[in-house]
């Protein structure tokens, strides 16, 4: 076997044998258990003291597992050819050596590019991160993602990178588009080893593997895969690449998707999944490939939070709203003493940190807090700049607010991690009218609405709001969408319009495509960030 047909093999085996590693110990499976919540495996002996999952960290309150006798087997049998091909993995080193330096140039590239600092060592060798046996399962993990850092983060980061590789065009497309829609190969292999991001949105809501699955190119939908593409982002109309595989008939190529962890059930705007799309063979090929998953998408998106945290830390703009002054004075000073610290005197699009007063990592709801979630803003605690000194920053992750107004309410994390995904807003798919918000309507002290913030608030979140008074018996087409986030199986899987009154509201319309609900359930939707069922 030829070394890069060695090396191909052996980093697909990592990839299976990542798929099977708990999240807790790092280890391959003993007694593997799936979890209800997200359907990520773990050994059984970590659940009874798990609170979070420890790959997609959502809260597993209410969580059941199960088990599956097949998945023991196919663990065993990636353990025995893990041990199999062990020695053939200094070879790979060996033989690959030579051409370390010029992909750790590469590497170096795509760290300037975003602007992470990157010592010289020799660590930082292709050589070193192929497949040596020291490594445990957990280091070869989070080294594999370090090698495509760029491509785990999404088009939001684009704008710290002062690179040309980024530059879009009147369209709104990066080199890497355009060489995926005009199915240039070599051009896309290229961009993506100088670190192009796989993931970045053109204006139509396009991403590059949108592109090359449009065009039918397996080819480069293989490259793009190999670069930790997100695979279901939704573009246009909340088209995944697997509709569009399916739409156009690319058989080949909606396989690979569905290999790989594309979702046969994800809903587009009109509510169709790829599997209500499919033809009888297309579905056949659909459920066997789903059958066979060789590498799942359960991206870690703690590990992508800890890259856009090492981002972020590099230009902290700070609001704070705490009610201290001791906390606004020692802000001021250290920011005098940080360079990347800098303090904020409004609520602006520059805020990138809301500071807040907590008690056990809880938050009182507000209107900054409400606009901070659906800014997808890090949300933290007063803690950080007291217990920060002239000489350091703490992370700032550790104070990050768990809830908003109960532990429950987890808006704040929910939102940055939606937008990790490149998900649309909370709202996405609802068209809202506001009820008689004409004058100031006081829910609490520190959240008194007008027509014009909720306005602010729907719209950062994805929705749209109505100036009239919509009727249920004459939806206009173009509004007949589903709501992206609606729980499946939920009462508002088909709901497209809301009336939001502030009290009581009357008319109770309670059709499955029109609700009425009062203003306590737009604001609740906000504080978890989800699409929360009707009371």
């Amino acid at each position: 076997m030829s070394n890069e047909k060695l090396n191909r093999f052996l980093k697909a085996l990592d990839a299976v044998q990542s798929d099977y590693t708990c999240g807790v110990c790092a280890e391959l499976c003993n007694k593997p258990i799936t979890l209800s919540t997200c359907f990520h495996i773990i050994c059984a002996e970590h659940f009874e003291n798990l609170h979070r999952c420890p790959t997609c960290d959502i809260p597993i309150t209410g969580c059941t597992t199960f088990t599956d006798d097949r998945l023991e087997s196919c663990i065993q049998s990636a353990r025995e050819l893990g041990n199999i091909f062990e020695s053939f993995r200094v070879k790979a080193a060996l033989q690959t050596s030579n051409a370390g330096s010029s992909n750790s140039a590469n590497k170096k590239r795509v760290k300037k590019a975003l602007g992470v600092n990157d010592k010289e060592n020799k660590s930082n060798s292709r050589a070193s991160q192929i497949y040596t046996p020291e490594k445990s399962a957990k280091s070869k993990k989070q080294e594999n993602k370090s090698d495509n850092v760029n491509t785990t983060l999404q088009s939001t980061a684009s704008s710290k990178i002062n690179t040309g590789i980024e530059k879009r065009n009147n369209k709104g497309e990066t080199a890497l588009h355009v060489a995926c829609r005009l199915g240039k190969v070599e051009s896309a292999i290229d961009l993506l080893k100088q670190g192009a991001n796989p993931n970045t949105k053109d204006n139509a809501g396009w991403t590059p593997l949108h592109e090359a699955v449009q065009n039918g190119r397996l080819d480069i939908v293989s490259a793009l895969l190999q670069y930790n593409t997100l695979i279901d982002v939704p573009g246009q109309g909340n088209e995944t690449p697997l509709h569009e595989a399916v739409r156009y008939n690319h058989k080949e190529i909606a396989e690979e998707l569905v290999k790989h962890g594309a979702d046969i059930n994800s809903r587009n705007s009109k509510g169709e999944t790829p599997l209500n799309l499919a033809s009888n063979d297309m579905r056949k090929i659909l459920e066997e490939a789903a059958e066979n998953i060789i590498q799942t998408q359960g991206v870690n998106i703690s590990y992508l939070s800890d890259l856009y945290m090492e981002l972020d830390s590099e230009d902290i703009q700070v609001f704070c709203v705490s009610q201290f002054r001791t906390v606004h004075n020692k802000l001021k000073s250290l920011s005098k003493h940080h360079s990347n610290l800098h303090v904020e005197a409004k609520f602006s699009k520059k805020v990138t940190h809301l500071l807040v007063d907590e008690e056990d990592g809880v938050c009182p709801s507000s209107l900054d807090v409400l606009q901070g979630i659906v800014s997808s803003l890090w949300i933290i605690s007063t803690q950080w700049i007291l217990k920060s000194s002239e000489e350091k920053l703490l992370p700032f992750k550790s104070y990050e607010v768990i809830g908003v107004g109960n532990k429950s309410y987890n808006g704040p994390r929910n939102s940055r991690y939606n937008k990790y995904k490149q998900l649309p807003g909370i709202f996405n798919g609802c068209h809202i009218y506001l009820h008689n918000f004409n004058t100031k309507y006081e829910i609490s002290k520190s959240i008194i609405l007008t027509k014009a913030i909720l306005t602010k608030l729907i719209t950062d979140a994805g929705g749209i709001v109505l100036r009239r008074v919509p009727n249920p018996e004459l939806i206009p087409d173009e509004e007949k969408i589903v709501p992206y986030h609606a729980k499946k199986g939920g009462k508002l899987v088909e709901c497209s319009h809301y009336i939001i009154f502030k009290n009581m509201y009357e008319p109770m319309y309670n059709m499955s495509h029109f609700k009425a609900l009062p203003i306590g359930w737009l604001i609740e939707c906000i504080e978890k960030y989800e699409l929360c069922e009707p009371w």
